[in-house]
C-alpha cells in the first residue's frame, strides 16, 4: 500500500528517531529556520537556508514555453476597455 502524500519514508522516520534520541525536539528544518532568522549570521548562509526551507513549505515553479499556432510566436493582445458595454 503506497504511503499519503508528504508523510517521510520508513528509513527517513527511523534516522530523525536516532537523531531526536540523541538531541530531543531536533528537527533539520526548524534548524534551517532559526538560521535563516539569525541575524548574526553571515547573509549568504541566511540566503541558503531560506532558500532550502522554501522547499518544504512551497512548490518549485518550473519554466514553460508559450507558442502560437503551429509552434510560432505567441501573440498577446491586451485592452484597458470593456467592449462588452
Amino acid at each position: 500500500m503506497p504511503r499519503k502524500a508528504g508523510q517521510t519514508n520508513q528509513p527517513k522516520r527511523a534516522l530523525l528517531s536516532l537523531i531526536q534520541e540523541k538531541w530531543p525536539n531536533y528537527h533539520p528544518v526548524l534548524e534551517m529556520a532559526d538560521l535563516a532568522n539569525d541575524p548574526e549570521a553571515d547573509i549568504s548562509l541566511r540566503f541558503n537556508a531560506n532558500k532550502e526551507v522554501a522547499q518544504y513549505v512551497a512548490a518549485k515553479r518550473k519554466a514553460i514555453e508559450l507558442t502560437g499556432k503551429e509552434g510560432g510566436p505567441l501573440q498577446v493582445v491586451a485592452s484597458l476597455l470593456d467592449e462588452s458595454i
